[in-house]
């Protein structure tokens, strides 16, 4: 083949990816969704701690509301509780000091009863005055009677029979007054100081409207005082309307009673009104509850207030602060669009781009800077990776015609080896020779010199390529020429180191060699090895090859050598085979050699067929063994069959 002939692929590397190629003026203007919305989003972020402090501080200050109201309430209990107390020793003294009087001894229903109404008038902090009888009945009070009236069922007037002490009794409206009232009793004791009546004292609760009228509610509160059935004692604002009836908000306190003391409840009131109601019973014993209910409007007044007054002015700073970021994003836009414009001529494939630069004031000049010095070494490795193009299409061009000769030399050399089997005198010879690379260093021939002789050789010589080959070419033609003339195989040999001796020397080289002559009429095998592999003999009745010993240097080692020789007969279907050490030292896979025991099962696998087939099975055995793995050395075997 030519090198005009010869057609090199050369590959245009570009700098720039075909899809950037476009031209910056159909590119739309980059207006940060990316920068400005950042650096807008940056700015938010900055000011959202103060809005998450506004808010923790709302939540901390209705909080601090709440604990205000149920404080009040508790405040408000205890000073309930205080004032009830005083009135219940009170009460005490009262009643210890009638109980003792003989008025109450004495069963005069119209003397008790004057004496009773003068008590009242003097005392006119109690709703009434009696005395009643074990079985409850009234015997006298200081208010006139309107029948017969029982209260065996009072919780005092039982308390006080059973306990032979002072009794107070539950808030509940008076059978004989009809007012709310607490009842108090104190037992009369006969002269076995059992108690014989009880005297009482019903309160009403004008001491505590007193009371709470100089206490200080939060605008718009509500204070009621129940009993346990949820019945209205007392209430500020006054409303006498509600006095003696259910409450209205029951739904509130039958959830606030479900609840843990000091728990504060949010919820509306009859007429709709937000309020906090806190509720706690006055004094253990009395089924008294005090509950309260403040208007959120009035206890989150302030805060609120506070929290609208904060807000707007964190409201008021994010604008302020955006609409700075948003104005002052102009002068950084500015740049950064110089930096873009100069990033689109760049991605066309302009070079020449740069970006305009200030000074080395801001990050942006640096930004900048470094885009220009980038695009100027992007021009020296565009320039360098032309060249490279330049040098590697010229390379192309190279290896393209060194592949095209050396396919050539491989021809020529192959060409030079027998193609077909050769059979003289019932002695059949084939061979092949498969070379590492495009050319090699090994060789063979079988050669017929007159009817009944064949001269046979298997040369090596060392390295591999085109030195190798050229010194195989010339040694083989130097067989050709010295075969007709030289005695035998040893005398082959030896003419062959006498004139290759100097070319081998000078080319630092060595070349291994066997050299076998085969006489079919008298059957006999005259063998000489110059430093090569020992061929292998496998007689028609053995098992196992067996290895040709003969002796000799290799060829170009010395200028002059001798060859023994090794002379045998040769039966009917006996195999002898010359090879090369590449096929022995073939590695698998693994690295391990080939080896002559693999050799040897091969030949003896294929004994019985013609030497072209024990040749396909000992180079299949080869590629089986070297699996994925490429051969390093030639690879070259003859095999001799005695067919008749």
């Amino acid at each position: 083949m030519a090198p005009n002939d010869i057609t090199a692929s050369s590959t245009t590397v570009s700098s720039v990816p075909a899809t950037a190629r476009a031209d910056p003026a159909t590119q739309p203007p980059l207006r940060y969704r990316s920068l400005r919305s950042r650096l807008l989003a940056l700015v938010a972020l900055v000011l959202l701690p103060w809005l998450a402090l506004v808010l923790y501080t709302q939540a901390e200050e209705r909080k601090a509301a709440v604990a205000n109201v149920n404080h009040d309430a508790m405040s408000l209990v205890h000073f309930i509780a205080s004032n009830q107390a005083t009135q219940i020793e009170a009460a005490r003294g009262l009643l210890a000091a009638l109980a003792r009087l003989p008025q109450m001894r004495i069963r005069d229903a119209a003397s008790c009863s004057r004496f009773l109404a003068g008590m009242l008038a003097a005392y006119s902090s109690y709703a009434n005055l009696g005395v009643a009888e074990r079985d409850g009945s009234i015997i006298c009070s200081a208010v006139a009677l309107r029948g017969q009236v029982n209260v065996a069922d009072r919780p005092y007037f039982r308390q006080a029979l059973a306990t032979q002490r002072f009794a107070v009794g539950d808030y509940q409206i008076g059978r004989i007054t009809q007012q709310p009232s607490i009842n108090y009793g104190q037992p009369v004791l006969d002269e076995a100081d059992k108690a014989d009546a009880v005297v009482f004292a019903a309160q009403d609760l004008k001491w505590l409207n007193k009371a709470l009228g100089d206490v200080s509610l939060p605008r718009g509160s509500v204070l009621l005082l129940t009993d346990r059935h949820g019945i209205v004692l007392a209430r500020l604002p006054a409303d006498d309307t509600r006095i003696g009836k259910q409450v209205v908000e029951q739904p509130i306190l039958a959830s606030l009673s479900d609840r843990a003391e000091g728990t504060v409840l949010e919820a509306d009131d009859e007429h709709g009104v937000r309020r906090l109601w806190a509720h706690a019973p006055v004094m253990t014993g009395l089924n008294l509850n005090a509950t309260i209910g403040v208007p959120t409007s009035v206890a989150f007044g302030d805060i609120d207030r506070r929290f609208a007054r904060n807000l707007t002015a964190l409201g008021l700073a994010t604008a302020i602060a955006l609409a700075a970021a948003w104005f002052g994003c102009k002068y950084i836009l500015r740049q950064v669009d110089d930096l873009v414009v100069a990033t689109g001529r760049l991605a066309s494939g302009d070079l020449d781009a740069r970006a305009a630069s200030a000074g080395r004031r801001s990050e942006l000049d640096l930004l900048a800077h470094a885009f220009n010095a980038m695009v100027t070494a992007l021009q020296a490795r565009d320039r360098e990776l032309r060249a490279a193009e330049e040098r590697t299409r010229v390379a192309e061009v190279e290896v393209a015609v060194t592949r095209a000769h050396m396919d050539i030399a491989r021809q020529i050399q192959q060409s030079l080896l027998p193609q077909d089997s050769l059979t003289v005198g019932g002695m059949r010879f084939a061979g092949r020779c498969v070379p590492a690379v495009a050319v090699g260093g090994d060789c063979f021939a079988y050669l017929p010199c007159g009817r009944d002789r064949i001269d046979s050789f298997v040369g090596d010589v060392s390295g591999h390529g085109v030195g190798a080959a050229l010194l195989m070419a010339e040694a083989r033609t130097t067989f050709m020429a010295e075969r007709l003339i030289a005695s035998g195989a040893g005398g082959i040999l030896t003419k062959l180191n006498d004139l290759l001796h100097e070319d081998l020397d000078r080319a630092g080289l060595f070349m291994t060699a066997c050299c076998a002559t085969f006489d079919a009429a008298t059957r006999k095998l005259t063998y000489a090895n110059a430093g090569h592999p020992p061929a292998l003999l496998l007689r028609a009745g053995d098992s196992r090859c067996a290895a040709m010993s003969a002796y000799g240097l290799v060829l170009g080692f010395e200028k002059v050598a001798d060859f023994t020789e090794v002379e045998l007969e040769v039966r009917n279907d006996d195999i002898v085979v010359l090879y090369t050490d590449g096929v022995t030292e073939a590695r698998g896979e693994t690295g391990e050699p080939f080896g002559t025991a693999r050799l040897n099962d091969a030949i003896v696998a294929h004994r019985n067929e013609d030497p072209e087939a024990i040749i396909r099975g000992i180079f299949d055995a080869l590629d089986g063994f070297a699996g994925a793995r490429q051969h390093e050395d030639d690879l070259t075997a003859v095999v001799m069959k005695q067919t008749t």
